[in-house]
């Protein structure tokens, strides 16, 4: 997987996200949090979108941000929240800490990892649409371009 290609499967592997209010329905025991939280995190403005490995502050930022998301998982999502989470903050804690030269590299350390955690990141992305009432722009869809969602009310 070239360098480009892999650090947006990255950045999309945990949130590509638009959308719009997290449903009511509490098929979970955290579910209204939960997606409040993973709709801030996808935001525009979330340190999330906006991360730069030049400024340390704000990847710790992120990982807390992400460590809180874990935190708030409803039971039915919490495994596969923890896997994503984890092996996220595991992949920011090392790119801020080396130079920027060395990032490309670093990141194809984690390529089996993030082999591993796809059904999770999958299983994330359903609950996400489902439950939260958010629309994904997945990595594991073929299509170049995002499809429009639906107005929703």
């Amino acid at each position: 997987m070239n360098s480009k290609r892999f650090s947006t499967f990255l950045f999309v592997l945990l949130l590509t996200i638009s959308g719009a209010s997290c449903s009511d329905d509490s098929t979970g025991d955290n579910s209204t949090e939960f997606c409040s939280s993973l709709r801030i995190l996808s935001s525009p403005n979330s340190t999330l979108t906006n991360l730069t490995f030049d400024d340390p502050k704000l990847v710790n930022q992120t990982i807390a941000d992400l460590l809180a998301l874990t935190s708030q998982a409803p039971s039915n999502i919490s495994e596969e929240t923890y896997a994503v989470v984890s092996l996220y903050e595991d992949i920011l804690s090392k790119l801020v800490s080396v130079s920027p030269s060395q990032r490309t590299a670093e990141l194809r350390n984690f390529q089996n990892q993030l082999d591993g955690v796809t059904t999770a990141a999958r299983a994330l992305e359903l609950y996400g649409e489902t439950e939260c009432d958010l629309v994904f722009i997945s990595p594991f869809d073929s299509r170049t371009t995002p499809v429009p969602s639906e107005d929703r009310e």
